[in-house]
């Protein structure tokens, strides 16, 4: 596996974008405009992880920063934990392809990320039914800050953060 930086002219853009359809079962335009505008956000870096010639999985994150639309919401929700908004990454998106997965591709990803980052903090959002994606992250080290967060969607979401060891 190889890991490409994400760039909307790479050849597995629109690869990660029927990925996220497939994943999620969303327009893929609409994940283009999201994508193209987290680009323009500080501290963008994510990359595309690559079997052979096939996208298995992407990631990407984000310096967070106030009047960002997540981290205004991130910031209404976390009152008494609002320290961990400074000096913080977000991680907005993790895929891998289902017939990729258990084969390390995420922990790869994730691991790539992490450890290029300034910040001294990481948030990231989960499904509070998606418990696979909770273990996942528990095992990487990160831990449930809080429940009960709803950004504009009739689902639960879990706030998990990490300590980013510099």
């Amino acid at each position: 596996m190889k890991l490409v930086p994400i760039t909307i002219n790479s050849s597995y853009f629109l690869d990660m974008l029927n990925l996220y359809r497939i994943l999620h079962g969303t327009d893929p335009l609409e994940m283009q405009k999201q994508i193209r505008r987290h680009l323009e956000y500080p501290g963008f870096e994510g990359y595309f992880a690559v079997e052979g010639s096939k996208l298995a999985g992407f990631i990407y994150g984000y310096s967070s920063r106030a009047g960002q639309y997540y981290h205004d919401l991130l910031a209404m929700h976390l009152k008494k934990e609002k320290i961990w908004l400074k000096d913080c990454m977000e991680l907005a998106e993790l895929g891998v392809h289902p017939q990729f997965r258990r084969a390390g591709i995420a922990m790869s990803l994730t691991k790539q990320l992490i450890d290029n980052r300034k910040e001294s903090r990481a948030l990231l959002t989960v499904r509070k039914d998606n418990a696979g994606a909770r273990l996942f992250y528990k095992k990487l080290k990160w831990k449930e800050i809080s429940g009960g967060f709803f950004p504009n969607t009739p689902y639960e979401y879990i706030i998990m953060g990490k300590e980013i060891q510099k």
